[in-house]
């Protein structure tokens, strides 16, 4: 794209910079019907006249919203601006909702929603100029009257400068337009508790208007979803014309996001009001609205008083479209690839974007990627043990997505999504009691549906009603179980039936507290819950050590009230999770009451932190994770999921999850460039100038463009080293005679490939306006100190963020086994023979789980084919990482890994495997070994890896984190947009889920697509 010009901004010029944040805004709403018909009729002769049939904009609805919106502080986010100053003004809009229709096999299908000013006026000339010259509001100067803070909301009215009627003797004047006055004031004013109460009560009443939405009921479906969220796309023609007023010198469809930051009160109006539209021909609200002149009814009157911010807009098309856009995509991990695909998934993309994604090595992934290693049996090598959990509705729906329009042949390998993912509901956490080991098996409920497919919200109301029922049942359980425990054993039953009699009484009290967000409930609900809490303890004080079961409901139940009770009392279901944040999360449990010696280190809760490696420097006796996180973590883990709990892969991650999103993006025409190391960042005036980078490798003669994959069994799957006849054949063979890391940070192949061939390794060095002009940054937050040093000492925001959010290097290790779990000895399976994801288990490795379905994509020789395949992994404890230059750090902390394996093997996992392990010894003839070596040297057939590159390291949540999280589009540079787990997306910790959220960010930033991402905020 050809690089616009700078704005030039002259002293004492009005125009800033976004974002512009509008705090103490007191709003006023009330919905007025127009005529449907005109309605279209004024966004064909705009929008559509606009989009001249690359998009399609429909009206949702014959209803218009009026708004008269009093902002009591109202100023520039960008620093230059904010030092300026700041400024009050009154906003009234006219607000058409608007949806960008797609037509897709006969059917339409409602692809966004906006809202739409028609009109807006204001008070304040310098607002005129932002608003119009900015973002492209159509606004006009007017005085007005509504009520003063906290006065009575009576009457809303505004006069604007036009002419009336329209004559050549008419002088320019102000004339009365529209009055909203109060008619009825019997009913009084109903509290809701945020916008996005505001919203959800708006819907329940429009939806009794029969004519409210001209759309059928999936679509009005679909346009609940995208409105229920604390975000709205706000849509605007932005036009300039030339010097003689008859061609436009800029025109676009530009839509621009504001965000609800804090809703500081929200109420619907139980007045009754009339609205009156009077004659004014310079504004026929008459014949472009629809509205009636003189007076008519209004519905659902709201007020709502909030801080909101306008964010930077995008630009949907240009009616002379400039060539497209070049973005830059940095990294090929789960963020960068959600952006690159969501950026392609809009009809006619390749008319605005030119996307080219640079990788290093030889295979995208990031910390997710895996390889297969031809030398074994084509086995199936991982960073780690990757869990997709049943409530990542995202990134199942990329994934749903991408299978889609992959469209594999019904015979393929992992045809479909449902063929590459299997759902799992069996996990095992372990204690240890007595110096042994026991087992927690727990049987996960199937729920219907699948994760992604559904429009369903885990509310606080959901979460109340369900950890409550939780709770009754478990109560219930326990009580049974007592007497028919004492029956058992001859035991006093009269105390069992008291004790039974009690949980019943408790239990039948319980549904109090779905009125729990009911202040007059308040201390009656934290009574019983706390009675609850410290009158279980003496019920089965002297069965905890002894009945495995009741220690289990126990733990269950003292973790649930705990936290109902800690959510009430610290504010949670007013501010959301966030507010814990400033306290660990044992801490938190410590603080409610829960049961020190049994509850705090429950088997639950280390397999938590287990799960989240929430551990600082990868020290296992230094947990640490804010409360707020972990808890929003668990409850969606716990509630969230749609079909299984866990969805286990069918292959490996690279071949089930970044092979379909290769060959789709591919096919979609973006580019690929594989062995481009990401060296640094140059800052520019305002944004990023330059991105310098190593060409690692250079291309056999003859290949133009580097083919990452190979085919193993008729699946697509990437390598576990370079496809090396791919590559230039004198630096193919010094690469595998030095046996060098491409991925590694510490690689030292810079200097073995300057003293073999006499010169240093190719630089190219992007140039923005040239070869780029936005980048998605998909690199890990490990990288910024390494490769946005400049970035940083600009950037207050990206700054703290590297500072404050930090990560933890993890290891891994897998083993291929001659024997089934079942003859090593685990006797521990579900109900239908289902094996087990084990967690809270021993140093150094806490977690690990069989993952024998992988065995079929493998290709063993006969004579060496596993039974079973086991993967397992922990944090990895490294302090401060060394300089660059320490060649031999990696390979010295993979060495720490097999040790601390060969560790494990020989000592800890006779308590899994007792059939070919004891106290000190390992049957090391059971491991697989296609060389036949003997003893403990097959273990070196095995494979273990120590993930401490900056990418590869896991991103933690520690306490007071999540603060310095930042969104894609806040970087501080006006074309570096941010793709990672390591953003704010919602979910605020590391996993696929809040990557792929993260890389759906950088397109909506970019883009303004997708505009729902499921899980951003807290209901």
């Amino acid at each position: 794209m050809t690089e616009r010009p700078a704005y030039i901004y002259t002293s004492g010029s009005p125009v800033q910079h976004t974002p512009m944040h509008l705090n103490a805004s007191d709003m006023y709403g009330f919905f007025i019907k127009g005529d449907l018909k005109k309605l279209q009729a004024t966004v064909d002769g705009t929008l559509n006249r606009v989009a001249a049939g690359r998009m399609t904009f429909q009206v949702l609805s014959p209803y218009i919203m009026l708004t008269f919106t009093r902002v009591e502080h109202a100023q520039s986010g960008f620093p230059a601006d904010e030092n300026k100053g700041w400024g009050k003004e009154t906003d009234i809009i006219t607000w058409i909702s608007v949806g960008q229709i797609e037509e897709k096999d006969g059917a339409t299908k409602l692809q966004r929603v906006f809202l739409y000013p028609a009109y807006t006026w204001v008070d304040v000339p310098m607002a005129i100029s932002i608003g119009r010259e900015v973002f492209g509001y159509p606004k006009s100067l007017c005085q007005f009257s509504m009520p003063e803070p906290g006065g009575d909301p009576r009457e809303f009215k505004f006069s604007s400068e036009g002419w009336q009627p329209y004559s050549p003797q008419t002088q320019l004047g102000m004339h009365p337009l529209i009055e909203v006055t109060a008619i009825d004031t019997q009913n009084a004013h109903r509290p809701l508790l945020g916008f996005i109460d505001v919203i959800r009560e708006g819907l329940d009443i429009l939806r009794s208007e029969k004519d409210l939405f001209a759309l059928d009921e999936a679509g009005i479906e679909d346009l609940a979803t995208l409105f229920l969220r604390t975000r709205v796309d706000q849509l605007f023609l932005k036009q300039f014309p030339d010097a003689n007023g008859l061609k436009a010198v800029y025109q676009a469809i530009v839509v621009a996001p504001a965000t609800v930051d804090k809703v500081h009160s929200a109420r619907l109006l139980g007045y009754t009001y009339a609205c009156t539209l009077h004659k004014f021909d310079t504004f026929r609200l008459d014949e472009t609205l629809g509205l009636q002149l003189g007076e008519q009814p209004v519905l659902l009157p709201f007020h709502i008083n909030m801080d909101f911010t306008i964010s930077a807009g995008e630009e949907l098309l240009q009616t002379a479209e400039a060539s497209s856009q070049k973005i830059a995509v940095l990294g090929g991990g789960p963020g960068a690839m959600a952006a690159a695909f969501y950026l392609t998934e809009q009809p006619g993309w390749q008319d605005r974007y030119d996307i080219t994604v640079y990788q290093m090595g030889w295979r995208l992934g990031g910390k997710c990627a895996s390889g297969r290693n031809a030398e074994l049996g084509q086995r199936i090598e991982e960073h780690g043990l990757h869990m997709w959990f049943g409530f990542y509705d995202n990134g199942f729906t990329v994934m749903q997505k991408v299978y889609d329009a992959l469209n594999r042949p019904a015979t393929a390998p992992l045809a479909k999504w449902e063929d590459a993912f299997k759902p799992q509901n069996y996990i095992v956490l372990t204690e240890y009691i007595d110096q042994s080991y026991k087992f927690w098996p727990i049987e996960i409920p199937i729920k219907p549906g699948v994760p992604g497919a559904h429009n369903e919200e885990i509310t606080f109301s959901a979460i109340l009603e369900t950890v409550t029922a939780w709770i009754g049942q478990w109560l219930d359980d326990l009580g049974h179980h007592l007497l028919h425990a004492a029956r058992e054993s001859g035991g006093v039953i009269e105390e069992a039936e008291a004790i039974l009699a009690s949980v019943i009484g408790f239990v039948k009290r319980l549904p109090e507290v779905f009125h729990f967000r009911e202040k007059q409930h308040h201390q009656f609900v934290l009574t019983e819950l706390q009675t609850v809490q410290a009158s279980l303890p003496q019920y089965v004080s002297h069965h905890l050590g002894i009945d495995d079961k009741v220690r289990h409901l126990f733990i269950s139940i003292d973790l649930a009230v705990t936290s109902l009770i800690g959510m009430h009392a610290d504010g949670v279901l007013h501010h959301g999770f966030d507010v814990l944040n400033n306290i660990e999360f044992r801490d938190w449990l410590r603080k409610h009451g829960a049961n020190e010696a049994y509850t705090i280190d429950s088997a639950p809760v280390r397999g938590l932190y287990d799960l989240v490696f929430a551990f600082m420097d990868g020290d296992t006796a230094r947990p640490n994770i804010e409360a707020g996180t972990m808890l929003r973590g668990i409850l969606r883990l716990a509630i969230g999921y749609h079909g299984g709990f866990i969805w286990k892969m069918q292959a490996g991650m690279g071949d089930t999850v970044f092979t379909p999103l290769y060959q789709v993006l591919k096919q979609r025409g973006v580019s690929f460039q594989f062995f481009h190391n990401v060296d640094e960042l140059i800052p520019d005036a305002d944004g990023v100038g330059e991105i310098v980078m190593t060409q690692q490798v250079a291309l056999a003669e003859g290949v133009t463009e580097y083919n990452p994959l190979v085919d193993i069994a008729d699946l697509e799957c990437w390598p576990s080293c370079p496809n090396y006849e791919q590559i230039d054949p004198a630096q193919a063979r010094t690469l595998q005679a030095k046996d060098v890391d491409l991925e590694s940070h510490w690689s030292d192949w810079a200097q073995i490939y300057s003293a073999e061939f006499g010169k240093p390794l190719p630089v190219k060095r992007l140039k923005r306006g040239v070869d780029f002009d936005k980048i998605v940054y998909g690199l890990s937050i490990g990288s910024l100190p390494h490769v946005c040093p400049k970035l940083l000492e600009k950037s207050v925001p990206l700054k703290a963020a590297s500072d404050n959010v930090k990560t933890v290097a993890t290891q891994a290790y897998q083993i291929w086994l001659s024997k089934s779990i079942r003859d090593l000895g685990w006797n521990v399976f579900g109900s239908n023979g289902e094996e087990p994801e084990l967690s809270a288990f021993s140093k150094p490795f806490n977690t690990t789980t069989p993952m024998n379905q992988l065995l079929a994509r493998e290709v063993w020789p006969t004579g060496h084919v596993p039974q079973s395949v086991s993967y397992f992994c922990s944090p990895l404890p490294t302090p401060d990482s060394p300089p660059r230059t320490d060649a031999n750090y990696a390979s010295r902390c993979t060495e720490e890994v097999k040790l601390s394996a060969l560790g494990q093997l020989q000592h800890e996992v006779f308590n899994l495997w007792p059939a070919v392990a004891s106290p000190g010894l390992f049957d090391w003839r059971i491991l697989i070994d296609p060389t036949n070596g003997s003893g403990l040297a097959r273990f070196d057939a095995q494979y273990w890896r120590a993930n401490v590159n900056p990418s590869d390291r896991y991103v933690l949540s520690t306490v007071g984190s999540t603060q310095y999280r930042i969104t894609s589009d806040a970087s501080g540079f006006s074309n570096l947009y941010l793709a990672g787990d390591w953003l704010k997306t919602g979910i605020n910790a590391g996993c696929v889920e809040g990557a792929i959220m993260g890389g759906m960010q950088a397109s909506r930033a970019i883009s303004g697509y997708p505009p729902i991402i499921k899980g951003e905020s807290d209901h």
